[in-house]
Parts: C-alpha cells; structure tokens; sequence
C-alpha cells in the first residue's frame, strides 16, 4: 500500500510542472497544416493535408476528425482518388468508435475493405480500418476475428507506406484481444514486440511528447492486474495519465481516470474511485466518447448506491442508455445483419464469377456444331459420372459417421474397462481381509463348539474365543464398509453422464483417478510398475463441472503418461518385432498430477519423463483419430473427446508442452465462476 501511496504522490507532483508545449505544438501544427490546405492548388496534396489533419485530431476531437475526413473522402470520389477514400473512410470509422455507433464503423470498415481491392496492399492506406475492425470486434467480444485482422495490419506493417508503425498498432491490438480473454502472458508478449517497433519511429510518430502510444500503458497496467502486480499496474495507469492530462487528449485520459477508478472501487477506495470516475466522465463528455461515458457512468452508480440515491440513480440510467447505444439489442441485430450480407455478398461474387467462367466456355465451345454435340455428349457423361460418384460419396459419409460413433462409444468403453479394473483392485484389498477373518471366525467358532461340549468347560477360554469372534466381526463390518464406500464412490464417477454440473472436489476426483488408473494398468500388465505422486493444492475451491466428463479427462490424460513413461524405460531391439523388449536399468519413470489455482482458473497438470511428442505430430494430437501408438492399441479419439469436454463444455482451454527425450506437459485450466 505504501508503493502505492508513493506512486499517486509522484503522479500529483509531476503533473503539477508538466508544461503546456504539446497542446502548443500540436496547435501550432495543425493551424500550419491548415495554411497549407487553404493555399492547396491540387486536389491530390488537399487529400493529403485533409488526411493529416484529421489524423492529428485523433485522440482530441472526433468532430474535427469527421470534418476534415468528409472533405479528404468528397474530392476523393470526385477525383476517383481510391487511396484517399480509404484513408478517409478509416479516420471516419474511428471517429464513429469514439462516438459509439459501432454499426457505422462496421460499415465504413466493409466499404474501406472492399475498395481497397482495386489497389496494390501496399497502396491503399488500409491499416486504419484493419485497427478499427480489430478494435469493434474486440469491444462485442468477437475475438477471434479482432485477432484476424490485428493480424492483417502486423502482416501489412512493411508493406505500407508508414512503415512499421502499422505493424506496431498491429500488436498493440493483438495484445487487446488477449487481454480481454484475460490470457496476460500472450497480450505482455504483443505488447513488447509492439513496443520494440513504436521505439524506432517514436520521434517521426510522436515528436518529444511521448516514446509509445499512450494506450500502451493503459493497456500493459490491464495485464499486470491480471499477473496480481498491482503497484506496476497502477503506475503505468499514472504514467499514461501524466502524459495525456496536460496534452489535451481526453479519449486517453477518460481511459486512465476510469481505470484508476476502477481500481479504487476494487480496493475500496470510495472517495478516490468517485473523484477519478468523475473527471473520466467529464473527459469523454468533452468529445461524446461513449465508451468512457458508459464505463464512468457505471463506476459512479455504483459508489453512489447506498450514498446518495438520487445520484446513483441519474448515474445508472446514463450507465443504461449509453451501454443500449453501443451494444443495445438492435445495434447488435444491425451488425448481425451487415455481416451476414456482406459474407452473402461475397459468396455472390464468387458465384457470378462461377457462371461467368462457364458462359465463356460454352460461347467458346459454340464455334462448331460438332465440337457442341462433344462436349453436350461429355458433359451428360461427365453428369452421370458426378451423381454416381454423390451417390458414392453420400454412403462413404454415411459409413463414416456409423464408424466414427462406434470407435467413440469403443473409447468410452475402454475407458470404462480401465476404471473397472481399478475398482477391482481397490476392492480387492478390504475383500482380502473379509475372507481372512471369516476363515479365522470359522475356525474360532469350531473350537468353541468343542469346548462347550466338554464335560469339564474352561471358561476362560471361552471368554478368549468370544472376544476374538466378537474382534473378527468388528473388522469384517470394517472392511465391508470400506469396500461398499469403493463401490458407491466409483460408480458415482463411471456412471452414464447426465452432463449436469455440480460443485466438484478437483483434487480428490485428481487422487481417486491417478490411483484408479495405476491400479487399471497393474490389473492389465503385472510387469507395470512407475512411480507416481501428487502435489495439490490444498486452496483449491469446489467447482461447478460434470464430474465425470472432468474424469473421463483425467483418466485418458494419466493413462497416456503411464504409457509414455512405459514405453520409455524399455529399449527396444532393431531386429525383429518378435524380440523382446529389454528394461532401460537406469531410467526412473515418473507421472506427476498436480493442481494450482491461478488468479481466475484452475490449472490442473499431468506431467511425465517419457520420451515427449514428436514436433513433427505435436500440431495435430487434438486432432480426432489421429495416435501414435501402434494399430489396435488406440484410436485416436482419446485426446480429441478431452478437448472438445474442456474447451466446449466447460470453456477451458487444454494445452501441451513437450520436448523430445525430456518429458511432456499436459495442462487443463479450468475458469472459476
């Protein structure tokens, strides 16, 4: 708290002498370009110094954006300038995002998209609308189409003019998308190579103002929060704020305010959190940035319910109709909409094209009533040809999927094999020690009865006999209990899954699988034998999962360890496959399962020494009916049905990590609702 403390006193001191020499200059700038506009004797150099004014209002004033963008687009169509239309219409769809009409920018994007076909990539200044379309889809939760085209514009960074700059937007927008997938290690990886390249053009790209775009901080402070590094979060936050404040760029700093609000909020801090979503809201009132308004909106209701009613009240309803202005149910259909007649758009393209090819042969081929009566003849051939082929394909298909069913029913069944041969082996044990005491009551019981039989009866040793038969019930009910327990427990994991979540105990389903899956292969291969341990965290939380889909996971996860680590402590020979496998003396093989609880997931791990993945197949082990064990002992469908139960089921991801000769990594993060 104290680091903290230090961080917002630097903060207060250094804006206190930071001068006014950006505002002038960025002033003095823009009233040069404007000279030049008005003394501008050709349309192409107006287009240029319209298209530079507007890009120096960025950040300031979406108004004058759309104004000097408006005049760079009209006497580009008049002049059938495609290079300045583009420029203009991505300049006017950021200003659309400032002003919250996420349609609008949408369809400025497609329009922008679709001329730029008629130019080299290298020509058609469209890295602002790739940045726009990167950041619209971002805001509506579209991500993995933010991060097609945040793509596109690092792909694009040498080719267009400007250089590396677009590629540097590129990764700063990568780096967006991963933070709201709250993936911070990928999103603090885009933002150094996004830094790196803003370092070689800061000075043609920001003058003295600034060494990288003022959003970077704001962006790197997000990630930092995720990793729990507060104080670094929270000094990168002051840091964008300092150099925004005096600058007079009021997207910037309703972005800072509003995120050192929020942090306060987290912390507690009412006062501090009102003051600075306060002065978020009056920076993005001062250029209608909607997005600010509705963040600063919601903050202040929020501090403000149980205070002052009336206030929170004003707060939530602009919280309500600026969330309904960018995301509201007709927005969004809107969207929808566009998107869909644009794909619909393209594939009539393409089609067109289709049927102009073909009207081009056939006029072609009309050259002769011959060659028409051949290719008449071979195309009515050729058609017959096809639909039996369908027909052919359609059963091929059929098959398929009939095989497909049976091989995923197989894996299940072999799952369920493997988890009754561990039962068994659990059972065994306390059903051992049943059948002992029951042999050793029946013996006891006999030597009772002679004795009673006795003419002379030794009641002493009566008593003793009594005492051990009553010892030897005890301990039969004991273990009797013990195997019933085993039988209820696992049957509640290996039954039918209903796919209903219910809070679950990760590490104990993790202990009862890795031991249920040790003891399976043992039942199977008395020569098996790896060491094993667990390392659990003990502050794990209950979570809502189907217990035996998390299981049937964790069951084909460990038994593939088994098997690498199997398969490494033996030496096979080169000579025949009828030899014998020799043990390796020297390797020890080893499977760990652990757990770990991260900031908002569950990681569950499952490592081995074995003899790691291939990196020529590691890409494709997810992929169905795809193993590398030899025919009969695998179908393939293994890892793929656990990746479609974590990441489609349960919304996780599972990853690996392997190296050749060192081991692999299985790692199964689950999120924390």
């Amino acid at each position: 708290m104290k680091k903290i403390l230090l961080v917002t006193i630097l903060f207060l001191l250094s804006s206190l002498s930071y001068g006014q020499s950006k505002v002038d200059g960025l002033e003095s700038l823009r009233d040069s370009l404007n000279r030049e506009l008005a003394k501008s004797t050709t349309s192409e150099k107006t287009i240029d110094l319209a298209l530079e004014i507007a890009g120096k209002y960025l950040s300031t004033n979406p108004d004058s954006i759309m104004k000097y963008a408006d005049i760079a687009l009209e006497i580009s169509i008049k002049e059938d300038n495609l290079r300045g239309q583009i420029g203009a219409l991505g300049f006017l769809g950021e200003a659309q995002i400032y002003k919250g009409n996420l349609p609008k920018t949408l369809e400025l994007g497609l329009q922008a998209i679709e001329l730029s076909k008629n130019l080299p990539i290298e020509d058609a200044f469209i890295g602002p609308t790739y940045y726009n379309l990167a950041e619209l889809y971002a805001q509506i939760g579209e991500y993995e189409k933010s991060l097609i085209y945040s793509q596109k514009k690092i792909i694009l960074g040498p080719k267009e003019k400007g250089g590396n700059v677009t590629g540097a937007y590129g990764y700063f927008e990568r780096a967006n998308a991963f933070v709201r997938m709250n993936m911070p290690d990928s999103a603090l990886k885009n933002l150094e190579l996004s830094y790196k390249i803003f370092a070689t053009v800061k000075e043609e790209l920001f003058g003295n103002s600034y060494s990288v775009y003022p959003a970077w901080y704001n962006l790197r402070a997000k990630v930092y929060f995720q990793q729990d590094k507060t104080a670094e979060g929270l000094q990168d936050l002051f840091t964008g704020l300092e150099l925004t404040r005096k600058s007079h760029e009021p997207y910037h700093i309703a972005n800072f305010c509003n995120d050192i609000s929020l942090y306060y909020q987290k912390t507690n801090q009412l006062d501090s959190s009102i003051y600075y979503a306060g002065k978020g809201l009056a920076a993005a009132n001062k250029i209608s940035y909607i997005q600010g308004i509705y963040v600063a909106s919601t903050l202040l209701a929020v501090q403000y319910e149980g205070i002052d009613a009336e206030k929170a009240l004003f707060y939530y309803k602009l919280a309500t109709q600026t969330q309904n202005q960018l995301y509201g149910a007709g927005n969004m259909q809107i969207m929808r909409d566009m998107i869909a007649r644009e794909e619909k758009r393209l594939q009539d393209i393409e089609t067109t094209k289709g049927e102009f090819q073909n009207r081009l042969r056939i006029n072609v081929l009309l050259g002769s009533t011959f060659t028409l009566i051949v290719i008449a003849g071979f195309l009515f051939r050729n058609n017959r040809q096809k639909q039996k082929a369908k027909k052919k394909i359609e059963q091929a298909f059929d098959q398929l999927k009939n095989t497909q069913s049976q091989l995923i029913q197989s894996e299940k069944m072999a799952s369920l094999g493997e988890l009754t041969a561990g039962i068994a082996h659990e059972i065994q044990n306390p059903l051992n020690f049943v059948n002992n005491f029951a042999e050793v009551s029946k013996e006891l019981a006999e030597e009772l009865k002679e004795e009673v039989q006795k003419s002379k009866i030794d009641t002493e040793l009566i008593s003793e006999i009594t005492g051990d038969l009553v010892t030897n019930q005890e301990k039969i009910n004991h273990h009797g209990q013990r195997a019933s327990g085993i039988v209820k427990g696992m049957l509640e994991h290996s039954r039918t899954s209903t796919g209903k979540k219910e809070l679950t105990d990760i590490n104990v389903l993790a202990d009862e699988y890795l031991r249920l899956a040790y003891h399976g292969l043992r039942a199977k291969d008395k020569s098996f034998n790896a060491d094993f341990k667990l390392e659990l965290d003990k502050s794990l939380p209950k979570l809502n999962v189907v217990s035996q889909e998390i299981g049937r996971v964790l069951l084909n996860l460990i038994n593939n360890a088994f098997y690498a680590v199997s398969k490494a402590s033996h030496l096979l020979p080169n000579s025949t496959d009828d030899e014998e496998a020799t043990e390796d003396k020297d390797y020890q093989p080893q499977v760990i399962v652990s757990t770990k609880r991260n900031d908002k997931t569950i990681e569950i791990t499952v490592q081995d020494n074995g003899d790691g993945i291939p990196e020529d197949v590691v890409d494709r082990i997810f992929q169905p009916f795809f193993t590398t064990k030899p025919t009969g002992q695998g179908t393939g469908l293994g890892l793929s049905l656990s990746y479609d139960i974590i990441t489609k089921g349960h919304n996780g991801h599972l990853e690996v990590e392997t190296e050749e000769g060192m081991g692999t990594r299985f790692i199964v993060r689950l999120p924390v609702v």
